[in-house]
Parts: C-alpha cells; sequence; structure tokens
C-alpha cells in the first residue's frame, strides 16, 4: 500500500516538502553528483571529455571490427566502450601519480598511493576482462557463420604458457 504525505507516522519535518530535483535539467545536473574519476561511470562521454572523440572513436572501433547484424554491432560497441574506458583508467593513474609529485622520499614519487593502486588494478582488470569477452564472442559468432566450430579454448593472454600447459592436459 502506497503511503500518503498525510500518514500519521509520516515525519513531519519532511512532510510536503520535495525531495530531490523534479525537471529534467535538475535531474541530469545531480546525475554527477558523485562522479570522482568515470572510470565505473555508465555514461561513454564525462564532463571534460569530447562526444565528437567518442563517435570517432566508436566508429573506428566498429569498422576494424566490421559486425554483421545487430548482436555483433552491440558487441563491437562494448569492445568500443572497454576501450575508452581504460583509457580512463590511465589517465586516472597519471594523475594520482602526478598528485603525489611533493611526497618525500623520491621512490614514493613513482607509483600512486596504495588505495589508488587497488582501484586501478581492479578496474583495469575489470574492464580487460569485459574487452576479451565481448572479442571472444564476437570471434565465436564469426567462426559459427563461417562454418567452423567455434573455439571453446581461450588463450589466456596474461598466462599463455599456463593455458597451453591446460591444454596439453585437457587433450592428452
Amino acid at each position: 500500500m502506497k503511503r500518503s504525505r498525510t500518514d500519521g507516522d509520516a515525519n513531519p519535518l519532511t512532510t510536503g516538502r520535495q525531495r530531490g530535483p523534479r525537471t529534467a535539467a535538475g535531474k541530469a545536473r545531480v546525475s554527477l553528483n558523485a562522479l570522482t574519476h568515470g572510470i565505473s561511470s555508465t555514461r561513454p562521454v564525462l564532463p571534460g571529455e569530447n562526444n565528437l572523440d567518442w563517435e570517432k572513436h566508436r566508429k573506428d572501433i566498429s569498422d576494424a571490427l566490421a559486425p554483421l547484424g545487430r548482436v555483433e554491432t552491440v558487441l563491437a560497441e562494448r569492445v568500443a566502450s572497454a576501450l575508452w574506458r581504460l583509457r580512463r583508467v590511465t589517465a586516472y593513474e597519471e594523475a594520482a601519480i602526478a598528485e603525489r609529485q611533493h611526497v618525500q622520499p623520491a621512490s614514493t614519487r613513482l607509483l600512486p598511493h596504495p588505495i589508488d593502486i587497488d582501484k586501478i588494478i581492479r578496474y583495469e582488470a575489470h574492464l580487460t576482462r569485459q574487452l576479451y569477452q565481448a572479442l571472444h564472442e564476437l570471434e565465436a559468432m564469426r567462426a559459427a557463420r563461417r562454418g567452423q566450430p567455434a573455439p571453446l579454448l581461450r588463450v589466456d593472454v596474461q598466462d599463455p604458457a599456463g593455458a597451453l600447459a591446460a591444454t596439453a592436459r585437457a587433450t592428452a
């Protein structure tokens, strides 16, 4: 049951007051209140970024991947988004290092603060997984379209020796 503002147990301090923006312009203005680094933002273009750069990047990736059909186009857009957001991770890392240039000793200036390092590693790993997952799915769809079996094995580019050893064990 939906409560009304006249309910007896409603907070008398907030009864009758609006909470938050009501107009589209107001909602758009406050939607960026919590934005700090933009790495996890769902928006493709953030304040300070150029929408034309994003559109060119997206088109270049789509042209390079040459998707056929709606599903492949969505996968190509995921690739473009992951690459665009990985660019933000690099920018965040550079900014975090720049903020530490006043710190002594000199060796601590070479890396971001440990809290920032954790964040950078986490987001970079997440976005890299998204990138490779979309590329793998795109590759599988293309193989199926050519009548070839979809690759069942993903080679881990971070540890190719381990992936090859796993393949050897599985085929033995």
